[in-house]
This record gives structure tokens, sequence and C-alpha cells, in this order.
């Protein structure tokens, strides 16, 4: 009994649920409809399948390339639709540092600390979460909460050694507690950079 050049299980010759290349090459009917999306060919010796056998397939074929499609546009759409939420997200974000910006730039200081306070997040690293501790210890700064201005300053650049303006204020805050040597050693990361 011959078997299946795809599966290599027997074929029963008997049965219509097998095919033969112009060569003889038997294939289950289920093996070759998986093999016909691939190639129209035989793939033991690859000449083409005569038109009568891909006719007996066309409408699984034909099914089989809507449902890829299918499937293709929902990865676009989901792709689409996650790009346009992130986005969203930094425009949202943006919009969030300017509100904070104008509360600091009229002195209400204890406004934007507040506001800021909503959103840090103490485990998380991101570039949004680095841009809220600076702003942390910007306002502190301001307001003449040195201390804690250094705290926010100091958890910033370390987890982001190239942030100048991060430095700038911790060298200030350090300099307005009179830590001069501390004050010096954040200017110098300044200039290193």
């Amino acid at each position: 009994m011959p078997s299946c050049i795809v599966c290599h299980l027997e074929v029963e010759e008997t049965s219509h649920s097998y095919f033969e290349c112009d060569n003889g090459h038997p294939i289950h009917f289920h093996c070759l409809a998986d093999w016909l999306l691939q190639s129209k060919n035989c793939p033991l010796c690859s000449d083409p399948y005569p038109e009568k056998v891909l006719v007996k397939f066309k409408d699984f074929i034909e099914k089989k390339e809507k449902e890829k499609q299918e499937s293709i546009d929902q990865g676009l759409q989901e792709e689409t639709k996650k790009k346009m939420a992130e986005v969203a997200d930094k425009i949202v974000f943006l919009k969030y540092i300017e509100t904070v910006e104008y509360l600091i730039e009229d002195k209400k200081y204890n406004d934007a600390i507040d506001l800021l306070m909503d959103s840090y997040n103490e485990r998380s690293t991101d570039e949004k979460n680095l841009k809220v501790l600076f702003l942390l210890g910007m306002a502190n700064y301001l307001r003449g909460r040195y201390d804690l201005a250094i705290n926010f300053l100091f958890k910033l650049v370390k987890l982001k050694f190239d942030y100048p303006d991060g430095f700038l204020f911790l060298g200030k805050s350090y300099e307005a507690l009179g830590m001069k040597e501390k004050a010096e050693w954040a200017y110098q990361r300044i200039k290193k950079k």
C-alpha cells in the first residue's frame, strides 16, 4: 500500500480521499488541501497538479486566503489602535506637563506638586516618570524645600545619569543648604555632558 508524500501515512487506493500528480505520487485529500495553500506543484516532483485536481480545492483555497487576509486586516487594525492610543497618551501627558509648568510659572508650587504626586510612581523608570521626578524636584526647590528637592532629584539622576537639568537643580539645592562639596559634585556632572 503506498504512503502519502506529505504525512507518510498509508493511502487506501480504493478510497476517494487521495489524489495523485501526473507522475503518480499519492497524497491524502486533506494533505493536498493544506499543501495547495503553499504551492500548486507536487511536493515530491514539483510538477504542477492538473487543473481538474485544483478545481476541487478552489473553494477551500479561497476560504483560507480570505481568512488569512481577515487575520492580517485585524492585526493591522489592532496595531493602528495601539499606535493611536500611544499618541493619545502622549498628548494627554504633554497637556498634563503643560498644566504643571503653568502652575510653576504662576508660583503655585503646592498645586503643581499635588498634581505631580498624583501621577508619580516610585517604581516606574519610564520617561514620563523621569519628567515627573524632575518637575517635583524643581517645584520643591522653587518653594524652598531643598531637602525634598534633593530627594526627588537624586532619585532622578540615579535613574538617568545624563539629565543635566536634574543635576543643575540638585546642585542649587545642595548649595542652598550650604553643602558646597555636594553642590560642586552635581555641577561637575553638568559639565561632563
